[in-house]
């Protein structure tokens, strides 16, 4: 007996995360594949070092139903030899032309979200290892600047890349009217500092952005924060993850002028001493708008008596996470500290978690001992059920999971 195709969609989405299963759906009949599809071709990771590329443009050409499919895509550049004695990258690694990825680019017409991301050395941060905008082939900067420009468009994410200023970038996504979301990490600007050219005044910015994630490794990209053609009224997630202390102190003005009022779920990334960068974390950053916050410290437990002690009493902040690659607690020696957390922490009527994560660097695991430790310390925050500690793995990267 036939099945209504409401039904057997309502089925398969229950399996959307399940490939195999999707793909089986494939074979079982017509009905269960039409849908199947909508999930398997939803997101699409292209990897430029992969012939797989190719194969993906020679399917689109042969299967137009497919093309409409895809919302969801994601570049990932693999690192390019880099020759120390030329100072250039050496493209003979990257069997992914800018023709190719532009003529797929050209196919993808429903595209909403779009990824690039250049993988770049895991032990650096600078622009050498980063992809120049200046050096892509004509073809497919057309192709990206029309994705950026289209106003299907919700989600951007940009990692590791070069462009020619500040300007250059935020006028490539100005039409985007349907951008919510941008995530800008790694990025580098080849105008040297001081002379990036200002955001002309007649010119719209058309997206009302609700997700910012900045890491830029640019002072003057701070002005653009404050420019009022540009709206940012809307941000609700705010992620500061840039680790340069000048550029992160900029970027903290500029919130406190434009954004932080209406900022629900803040995100920093405080890196080198903590001692000497607690000043960045400007009480006016913690609004009673704040529902959780994200945080990644050197200094754990100094930075959660930090946090609650800024937050004001009628906050109405739910949850608190906190990423470290921690260390010993030495909580018998300062029991003060541990004491005072929790009398403020009585003082947030609003909060149900607080979760501590330890990212693991190196095999040796000593996260039970770390485990006892954190629950010996915050024993009361433990029984009153608002204490979770989880275990990452760290990924060789410059900056834990999600900070980029």
């Amino acid at each position: 007996m036939d099945l209504p195709q409401e039904l057997v969609d309502t089925i398969v989405d229950i399996l959307h995360d399940d490939t195999p299963s999707l793909r089986a759906c494939c074979l079982a009949a017509r009905p269960f594949g039409i849908s199947a599809r909508k999930h398997i071709f939803k997101k699409i990771e292209i990897l430029s070092s992969s012939d797989a590329s190719q194969r993906f443009y020679e399917l689109l050409c042969s299967s137009p139903h497919i093309a409409p499919l895809v919302e969801d895509l994601c570049i990932v550049s693999v690192l390019e030899r880099w020759h120390e004695t030329s100072g250039f990258r050496d493209p003979s690694g990257d069997y992914m032309s800018g023709r190719l990825l532009s003529l797929i680019l050209l196919l993808l017409t429903e595209l909403i979200r779009i990824s690039i991301i250049e993988t770049g050395d895991v032990n650096q941060s600078c622009a050498k290892f980063s992809r120049s905008w200046r050096r892509m082939e004509l073809p497919l900067q057309s192709a990206l600047a029309n994705v950026f420009s289209s106003p299907r468009l919700e989600a951007v994410h940009l990692c590791g890349l070069v462009l020619d200023s500040p300007c250059h970038l935020l006028s490539l996504f100005s039409e985007a009217t349907a951008l919510k979301e941008m995530s800008l990490s790694r990025l580098y600007f080849t105008q040297d500092e001081g002379r990036h050219e200002p955001w002309p005044e007649s010119r719209l910015w058309c997206p009302k952005l609700q997700s910012l994630l900045l890491n830029v490794f640019s002072t003057d990209f701070c002005q653009y924060l404050v420019n009022p053609h540009i709206d940012l009224t809307h941000v609700r997630t705010l992620t500061l993850a840039t680790p340069l202390p000048k550029q992160r102190k900029k970027m903290v003005q500029a919130t406190k002028l434009r954004l932080s009022r209406g900022v629900e779920h803040l995100g920093f990334y405080l890196a080198y001493n903590f001692e000497t960068r607690i000043s960045d974390l400007s009480p006016d950053l913690f609004t009673t708008n704040l529902r959780s916050i994200h945080f990644f410290s050197p200094s754990i437990v100094k930075l959660l008596g930090v946090l609650v002690k800024r937050c004001p009493h009628d906050s109405r902040l739910e949850y608190i996470t906190l990423d470290s690659f921690a260390g010993v607690l030495h909580y018998k020696k300062v029991p003060e500290l541990y004491t005072a957390i929790d009398a403020i922490v009585d003082r947030l009527p609003a909060l149900k978690t607080i979760e501590l994560r330890w990212i693991m660097r190196d095999p040796s695991d000593a996260f039970p001992q770390w485990e006892a430790d954190v629950y010996a310390a915050f024993s009361s925050l433990m029984r009153r059920g608002i204490l979770r500690i989880t275990k990452l793995q760290w990924q060789g990267s410059l900056y834990p999971l999600g900070w980029e």
